[in-house]
């Protein structure tokens, strides 16, 4: 069991999220300076009842705890840090304690920046345990743009047979119907899609919007599950337009409720269009869910990026740059923009840049090939996907070396 420590009002949310991530596998410990439960009493406790604590804190705040209250870390046990801006999880304990590793999953699920002191046990982004069946790697001679030197090179595999060292690249292709009713409680829906995701062999990390019948958009479940899944966008459906949807499992009484006789395999196929149904209706006490999967195009940006001053980037480079999911390029280009970049973004470095970018665009991604200077000799074979081209102001001229003419 992985505890899950807040040591205040703030940080809960982030506690609760992961929390939602690992129904069955973790624990939430919630300090509260009004009872006997305070900061210093969590985090003992949690160290007391768990093989691992996950303790949502500024570092200064778990090391002063630790050394301020004499708590021991007991042998073997592993302590990490996810700091409450949402940048960072830090493993404190060596790496037979399994910190690094489990760094790396919550890393993989909040879309924080793991901090690791050693050589990864993975490549960074990765996730651990068994890859889903939407799930896609990066092509072969392939390595995270800020990976040691020394990290392992990934490779571009069958998603059936992925080995150590495989990057797993989830798009995010997957939509959730939702139906909840007037009793469905705050948590209902998010327990009821892991556990359906779960039983599917399917990502969470895959899903990309929810949907559900028009005015549920607001449901406390629904939004509940939004927060969870990393704020992705809602779709509202009219009933009567989620009527005229063939689904597998319609429902008179339903029907008779809402005006449609389906609401979550509805709802999922219509924000899913040309797609299918993947996962039919699952049902809960209160609340369904179902799964379909968008057929969605990929999107391929050859992107110039000047001299690599940030000043110097075209305005349209920086649009289409916070954008997209993944940037592939030589090391020196994906290093000028690391910091322009929405959190999340994946930096790709590789020995064939063209290959990796068109194999992320042809399962579905936005993605940028991108090069320093115009950008004029940048090329990808054609695939299914959308290419778009955005030149940069050419780099400063070589000067000659000889002596005046």
């Amino acid at each position: 069991m992985i505890g899950l420590v807040a040591v205040d009002g703030t940080v809960r949310p982030l506690a609760d999220e992961l929390h939602a991530a690992w129904p069955d596998s973790s624990s939430v410990y919630r300090a509260s300076r009004g009872n006997c439960m305070g900061p210093p009493e969590a985090l003992e406790f949690a160290l007391g009842r768990s093989a691992q604590v996950v303790c949502f804190a500024p570092l200064a705040t778990i090391v002063s705890l630790l050394g301020g209250w004499g708590i021991d870390i007991p042998r073997g046990k592993g302590l990490l840090c996810v700091d409450p801006q949402r940048r960072y999880v830090i493993p404190l304990t060596g790496r037979d304690s399994g910190a690094e590793e489990l760094a790396l999953e919550v890393a993989a699920v909040l879309g924080v920046t793991p901090v690791l002191t050693g050589r990864p046990l993975r490549p960074e982004g990765a996730p651990t345990g068994h890859p889903s069946g939407d799930g896609h790697t990066a092509p072969q001679g392939t390595r995270t743009a800020d990976a040691p030197t020394d990290a392992p090179i990934l490779r571009i595999v069958d998603q059936e047979d992925p080995g150590d060292g495989d990057l797993v690249v989830l798009p995010r292709k997957l939509v959730v119907g939702i139906g909840a009713g007037s009793g469905t409680e705050q948590a209902e829906v998010m327990r009821l899609l892991m556990a359906t995701l779960k039983e599917s062999g399917l990502d969470r990390s895959s899903v990309g919007r929810l949907a559900t019948v028009a005015g549920k958009a607001d449901h406390p479940a629904v939004r509940w599950a939004r927060f969870c899944l990393g704020r992705v966008p809602v779709d509202e459906h009219p009933a009567d337009v989620l009527a005229g949807v063939p689904v597998p499992n319609p429902s008179a009484a339903v029907g008779a409720a809402v005006g449609t006789a389906s609401v979550a395999e509805a709802a999922a196929l219509a924000s899913a269009p040309g797609g299918e149904l993947v996962v039919t209706k699952r049902k809960s006490a209160t609340a369904t869910v179902a799964i379909a999967r968008a057929a969605l195009r990929g999107r391929l940006a050859l992107v110039g990026l000047g001299p690599g001053e940030h000043d110097l980037l075209v305005p349209r480079a920086l649009t289409e740059l916070r954008r997209v999911s993944a940037v592939v390029g030589p090391a020196p280009a994906v290093e000028a923009i690391a910091g322009l970049l929405r959190p999340g973004t994946r930096r790709i470095v590789t020995d064939d840049c063209a290959e990796a970018a068109a194999t992320l665009a042809a399962h579905g991604h936005a993605v940028a090939l991108v090069a320093l200077g115009d950008g004029s000799a940048l090329g990808v074979p054609p695939g299914p996907y959308d290419v778009v081209r955005i030149p940069g102001l050419p780099g400063p001229p070589i000067e000659s070396q000889g002596d005046p003419a």
